[in-house]
């Protein structure tokens, strides 16, 4: 029962390592992971309420377009880092056959470039944001990952050692 126990949380531990891993490889140039269509957008503060809040995880789908009246989430550069937004467009303006020009409130004009997706399309997972911005934080990803496994493999080591001295004693 107890080796049952320790397999399973093993299992667990390889899953969320190997997840987390994944997610951190997707990234794309803003820091949001992508999966295909989806992004994965970490909620790690209060500005996107009353609809999304600190600690959610919200898998936008971008196969679903901004149209004009719509909720949709873009990128924001600010002065150290890239935020993620969400405005109404108010406009759109095809420049080519693959680039359009959104306007939002406030005569904010963005490129599709950066233009995530809609609300529409968006699934919410409350708390899990939270959880897996941790993880993938440097240090959540050093203490929770990095440790556990170089731990195990050094443990390891130490198995495989003893045991060639116990097979050289003999």
């Amino acid at each position: 029962m107890k080796k049952a126990i320790s397999n399973i949380l093993f299992i667990v531990y390889a899953v969320i390592a190997i997840f987390v891993t994944v997610c951190l490889l997707s990234y794309n140039d803003y820091k949001v992971t992508e999966f295909g269509n989806n992004s994965l957008l970490l909620i790690t503060d209060n500005s996107l309420e009353p609809r999304f809040k600190k600690g959610d995880l919200v898998i936008v789908d971008k196969s679903v377009k901004a149209r004009t009246g719509r909720k949709a989430f873009f990128y924001e550069k600010g002065d150290t880092q890239i935020d993620v937004k969400l405005g109404t467009v108010e406009a759109m303006e095809k420049v080519t056959e693959t680039e359009t020009t959104y306007t939002f409130e406030g005569s904010l004009k963005k490129s599709s470039q950066y233009v995530i997706g809609t609300v529409d399309g968006a699934k919410v997972i409350p708390t899990v944001g939270g959880i897996l911005s941790v993880l993938e934080s440097k240090w959540g990803f050093l203490f929770l990952i990095v440790m556990p496994s170089l731990l195990a493999f050094i443990y390891q080591i130490t198995v495989v050692v003893t045991e060639i001295r116990e097979s050289k004693n003999n």
